[in-house]
């Protein structure tokens, strides 16, 4: 995402001591650039720091940063997250993470640094384009489970949703147990679907079995005993490997249960790891005071959960209400004692009017999941997403491509990040080498392995426009910035404004461009090798031009110097009034004309010469402070003006007329004088 940075100049807090004594008066003419603001707040910081307004503190701290002053900039950032601290309802924007932590660790501040910097990233979502290098391979299944007896493909038999889960797998199929006693669904006559686990025999060699449930309508289940009629699937486990959420169809206490059009659904159901298996526990984990009372209903599915790296969030699929396709996928928050809040959809980055399904959270926290939407290579295809600190979509789904996805369905992927591997399930054709005559291929789901590879894409590519025109600039430098703000590479933009300069993604960088005459900006790029990024860049001009509002520019409301049918400056107005005061005591040579409009209540005839009072009793105030009146013109424009719909015979409130009812403060440029300050 492309990062504004405001404004480079120094800006002197009270608390920086003798500093405001190295500012340098100059007589000759002011070029009123954007230090015109610094300036003037530096002024005020030292009055009335009090009065200094939470926008005001961003851009002073930007300030600093963007002269290297790091020292001075971590102070200033120090204070505007102690500001948002202690005021209700405002908060730093996430960008100001990354240049307060690179601010730390520039002056050795390391462990805060890394905290702000952790912040950022899990914070911000990547508005520039995206692509992959990651490769993507896949592997024998027994380079794996080189101890495994038995096999986990079965030819004829469905396997998939395969877990993490220690040293092995636990998945679901609906394999031929061997069992006396065999239940089959009555319309497929297939095997209800069990989930298995590795376990390991006598000889040190791991098989293949049910995983054990127990209470809730389940019998403990030796190896001589058969499986209740519900299917099982899709398990997330904890952290700890000791609780366990899983899909199954709906039941309790051994009977399905049914809604009110005779379906059986599906639910998500927690089991906890005791000696003699997994014991399932009530629905007091979903149903409890402070949970969402549409999650895990019997009137919807609720199916494939998935839990965040630190276990806080547990993500699933549903056709709940709030859908907007077949299934859609949903979070919510969740610890030991239960789910609670509310239950978010993630979105329409992520769902579609299809069907998206199988999430998976890696750890690193990206989302993995499988959908059939438009563009895909065939029916469900895996994709991947990035996730913010609140667990929801900070980026826009990637198609993982060949070998994983092909014109089958393939589905619930889980990947080891550290490892670089994982698993997926597929119904791709397998040949039949049975040799009967007339056999076919197989098309049951089975289980793949396969590895991941990052590629090093060693080049940033993107272009850079003026963000006022939109036009692209050439001539802009290029700098690549490591962690010391050291420039370890640069390069400038070609007439297109467009760049390519190398990179090494193993490491954090952030790119900046700057230009003669414009504010620099920057993006910061984490450490990502998979990442192919295309960062295009908005440079803003850095000087004020002639007719900019300086109210404007100081941040000031313009509506509040006039009470309705007045024309004095009131006292409790006059503090604003003051900030114009200091940028022309400052800035000798500034010029500027008071322009003063009125709302539409009234005749015009009347409206015009109050207007015209109220523009010379703002100039006279100024005056009042010592300005030359030879600096200030007036001029009353009535209410021929409006910034609104508010003109007369139209029905407005009283804050759309305020709106209209408002002072403004143009700098004024001389005959002959270069008009860009």
């Amino acid at each position: 995402m492309t990062k504004r940075i405001f404004i480079s100049s120094i800006v002197l807090f009270s608390f920086l001591g003798n500093v405001f004594a190295q500012v340098n008066t100059e007589k000759k003419k002011e070029k009123y650039s954007y230090t015109l603001y610094t300036k003037v707040y530096q002024k005020r910081l030292t009055e009335k720091p009090d009065k200094v307004k939470d926008t005001v503190l961003m851009k002073l701290a930007d300030s600093y940063y963007m002269i290297a002053d790091y020292e001075n900039a971590a102070k200033v950032y120090e204070i505007l997250y102690t500001r948002a601290e202690n005021t209700p309802g405002f908060s730093v924007p996430q960008e100001y993470n990354f240049r307060y932590g690179q601010s730390l660790r520039a002056i050795g501040e390391e462990d805060l640094a890394k905290e702000k910097l952790a912040n950022y990233l899990s914070e911000s979502g990547a508005n520039a384009t995206v692509q992959s290098t990651t490769q993507y391979k896949l592997k024998d299944l027994k380079a794996y489970f080189s101890k495994l007896k038995d096999s986990i493909n079965l030819n004829e038999f469905s396997d998939f949703a395969p877990a993490f889960y220690k040293e092995g797998l636990i998945f679901s199929s609906d394999r031929d147990t061997g069992n006396l006693h065999r239940y089959r669904h009555s319309g497929s006559n297939t095997d209800f679907l069990d989930l298995y686990q590795f376990k390991t025999d006598d000889d040190g060699l791991e098989i293949i079995t049910k995983v054990n449930f127990i209470g809730e309508g389940y019998n403990p289940r030796e190896a001589e005993t058969t499986a209740i009629k519900v299917d099982e699937s899709t398990a997330t486990f904890s952290r700890d490997g000791k609780t366990m959420y899983f899909t199954a169809t709906n039941f309790k206490d051994g009977d399905l249960i049914r809604d009110k059009n005779n379906i059986v659904r599906l639910k998500i159901y927690k089991a906890v790891l005791e000696a003699e298996g997994w014991r399932l526990m009530d629905d007091s984990w979903f149903k409890n005071d402070n949970a969402d009372k549409a999650f895990n209903t019997d009137s919807y599915s609720f199916s494939n959960p998935a839990l965040s790296p630190d276990n806080s969030k547990l993500y699933f699929s549903s056709d709940m209400p709030g859908t907007k396709g077949l299934s859609d996928i949903f979070m919510i928050n969740i610890n030991e004692n239960g789910v609670y809040d509310e239950v978010k959809n993630l979105g329409d980055r992520i769902n579609t009017p299809f069907r998206e399904t199988f999430p998976f959270i890696s750890a690193e926290g990206r989302l993995y999941f499988s959908s059939d939407r438009f563009g895909g290579n065939g029916r469900l295809d895996v994709y991947v997403a990035d996730l913010n600190a609140e667990g929801m979509v900070a980026s826009d789904p990637e198609n993982l491509g060949d070998p994983i996805n092909t014109s089958a369905d393939d589905f619930s992927f889980i990947y080891d990040s550290e490892k670089e591997y994982g698993f997926f399930a597929s119904n791709r054709k397998r040949p039949n080498t049975t040799g009967r005559r007339n056999a076919t291929d197989y098309i049951d789901d089975n289980i793949y392995a396969f590895t991941a590879e990052c590629i090093n894409p060693k080049t940033l590519t993107g272009i850079v426009y003026d963000r006022n025109t939109l036009l692209p600039l050439a001539g802009a430098t290029i700098g690549i910035v490591d962690d010391n703000n050291e420039v370890i590479a640069s390069t400038f933009t070609n007439e297109e404004g467009a760049y390519s300069i190398t990179i090494d993604r193993t490491k954090n960088n952030f790119v900046r461009a700057s230009r003669e005459g414009y504010t620099p900006v920057e993006e910061y790029l984490e450490i990502n090798p998979c990442e192919l990024r295309m960062v295009d860049l908005y440079l803003e001009t850095d000087c004020i031009e002639y007719g900019t509002d300086l109210a404007k520019l100081l941040g000031l409301d313009p509506t509040i110097f006039f009470d309705f049918d007045k024309s004095e400056v009131k006292d409790i107005y006059q503090d604003e009034l003051d900030i114009v005061v200091a940028a022309m005591q400052l800035y000798p040579s500034l010029k500027i004309q008071v322009n003063s409009h009125t709302d539409s209540r009234g005749p015009n005839t009347y409206n015009q010469p109050l207007s015209e009072r109220r523009a010379k009793a703002t100039v006279e105030y100024i005056a009042s402070k010592g300005i030359d009146i030879n600096r200030l013109k007036y001029k009353g424009f009535g209410e021929s003006k409006p910034v609104n719909e508010c003109v007369d015979g139209v029905r407005c409130s009283a804050a759309k007329h305020q709106q209209n009812r408002r002072s403004e403060f143009l700098i004024l440029c001389e005959d002959g004088e270069n008009c860009c300050y």
